[in-house]
């Protein structure tokens, strides 16, 4: 045994410490569920304003996502099929981690990110000149986070992924020349699974201070005991699924056809995924070790693969819009709110009632601010342009592996072609460049998961196209 490993487990035997089994599941380590993981990227005309006037721009059918209010500006009837590719880099940058018990520290994980696509796709239809009524099919959330197998932060995080898909049929109203209306009802689905792998090693020596505070072992074996089933390491997997509804609002005053603001709202969306929490146990010859595993492992036991659960409470979204015209150019602004307190913490729960963890996320609401502009080149093209400074919704003090989000700065361009004969297509590019993520983290237990200390280093690069016919 080295002279580390001897040190820390002489100290479980002076203090008889305990490990919780909740901080050796995949969940206890932090929510996969960016700010946050929210979405925007439904539309590659907004995209290339970097998000800025999308509830008062009101010139697609992509209003019905932003402010379904927007609809009643709408002359034609129109389809419109978007297209949008994520790239995201996250890369951990060692700095002073340390391993697990048992365990070596492992390699730095690799670029955790990958290509994601974001589908979308609208369909508005004014009724006559005050009503108007659409269908949204999208993605208002997801993430896609998998680190190489082996890496230090393994016993945290390997692989965050979640799905959504939303669908939005809206209706708006022109309540006046100026003013408009607009509801929509959300149907979303969500998918999630999170996975990481398990120290059986500390499962053994939770077992073995419970053999020695029963009397049935000497606690001077523990050390001789963890040095005979070092090195084990399993696999767990949580995933789960469900269905709800929320809905989206919002309003539109037009101060003349050059000058308009929008408000719009979108709601909290409550979910209990159910699912399952299923373990890969590690193997060892030592006769006590492997009873130790087998008992954690048994229908009943601490770590036995069954039906689970997890609550889940995503943010509502407050979006305030500018739109000002002046001749050939078109400006644009946003402020927006995302109410992501509403994840105070994560809660695994077997069907039984018994909780598996609890893990404390204590995510805080967030600010983005976004400008943009366009300038009309010709009757065919137009050009956009924007920034954003985005806030992430994730402190310091809970950042884990699995959403290793930080504030960033968007910069974002893009173009129109309106060749005249009802079809348009828009493309637009973004970059983030986001602010390195200060990871201090051992998820309250070293010695089950080790600590994770450095930095991750992330960018985004956003590609969307979208095309429209006008029938």
């Amino acid at each position: 045994m080295s002279e580390g490993m001897l040190s820390v487990a002489n100290r479980w035997t002076v203090r008889r410490y305990a490990l919780p089994v909740g901080a050796l599941l995949c969940c206890a380590s932090g929510s996969a569920f960016a700010s946050g993981f929210a979405l925007l990227e439904q539309s590659a005309s907004r995209l290339g304003t970097a998000f800025s006037g999308t509830a008062a721009a009101a010139d697609d059918a992509s209003t019905i996502f932003y402010n379904p209010a927007g609809m009643a500006r709408l002359t034609d009837k129109e389809l419109m099929v978007v297209a949008s590719g994520v790239l995201i880099g996250s890369e951990f940058k060692n700095g002073n981690s340390q391993a697990a018990l048992g365990q070596p520290l492992g390699n730095d994980g690799g670029d955790a990110g990958d290509w994601n696509a974001v589908p979308a796709a609208y369909f508005a239809m004014p009724l006559n000149e005050q009503f108007a009524v659409g269908l949204g099919v999208n993605a208002p959330f997801g993430l896609k986070l998998e680190y190489d197998d082996g890496w230090m932060g393994r016993f945290q995080a390997l692989n965050s992924e979640i799905q959504t898909y939303n669908f939005n049929p809206s209706v708006s109203w022109r309540l006046s020349k100026q003013l408009s209306i607009g509801v929509g009802a959300n149907y979303q689905r969500i998918q999630a699974e999170l996975t990481n792998a398990v120290n059986y090693t500390a499962v053994v020596a939770q077992g073995l201070q419970s053999l020695v505070a029963a009397g049935q072992l000497p606690a001077s074996s523990i050390p001789g005991l963890i040095q005979a089933n070092g090195g084990l390491e399993g696999h767990t997997a949580v995933r789960g699924d469900d269905s709800s509804w929320g809905f989206n609002a919002g309003l539109l005053y037009e101060f003349s056809d050059d000058t308009r603001v929008g408000l719009s709202y979108r709601s909290t969306v409550d979910y209990t995924l159910e699912g399952s929490v299923r373990f890969r146990p590690a193997t060892t010859s030592n006769p006590i070790g492997a009873g130790i595993i087998a008992a954690a492992s048994a229908p009943g036991g601490q770590l036995a693969t069954g039906p689970a659960s997890v609550d889940l409470k995503l943010p509502d979204i407050a979006t305030a819009s500018l739109y000002h015209r002046m001749g050939k150019v078109e400006l644009m602004a946003d402020i927006a709110w995302t109410g992501w307190s509403s994840i105070q913490e994560l809660r695994i729960v077997r069907d039984s009632g018994q909780v598996l963890s609890v893990t404390p996320e204590r995510w805080e609401d967030t600010w983005r601010y976004a400008v943009g502009a366009t300038y009309q080149l010709n009757d065919q093209w137009k050009l956009r342009g924007g920034v954003a400074y985005d806030e992430t919704n994730v402190p310091d003090s809970t950042r884990t592996a699995r959403l290793p989000d930080s504030d960033r700065t968007w910069v974002a361009v893009g173009a129109q072609w309106n060749p005249g004969n009802s079809w348009v297509v828009d493309v637009g590019y973004a970059h983030l460049f986001a602010e390195d993520a200060r990871m201090n983290q051992d998820d309250g237990n070293p010695a089950a998961r080790g600590f994770l200390i450095g930095e991750q280093e992330s960018a985004v690069d956003i590609v969307s196209a979208q095309v429209a016919y006008k029938f």
